[in-house]
């Protein structure tokens, strides 16, 4: 499904799925917003970082203690 930018298509709209070898029944998905000339192959190294980064940002919140941090407000 192409995305419309005025009269013409600017992005197409992809669904990229995943397993891992572990688990071949089990699969993620996501949605995509990519440019019209984008490749599968570019979408898949594209998502590949994704899963790195969002690993990387989890190690760090684990490391300083903000995986249990909690803030609780009580307005009088």
């Amino acid at each position: 499904m192409a995305e419309f930018g005025g009269g013409e298509p600017i992005r197409q709209r992809w669904m990229p799925a995943r397993r891992t070898i572990g688990k071949p029944d089990e699969m993620a998905c996501y949605l995509a917003c990519a440019p019209l000339d984008a490749s599968v192959t570019g979408l898949v190294r594209v998502a590949g970082s994704r899963w790195e980064i969002e690993e990387c940002f989890q190690s760090a919140a684990n490391e300083c203690g903000l995986d249990q941090y909690e803030v609780r407000r009580y307005v009088g």
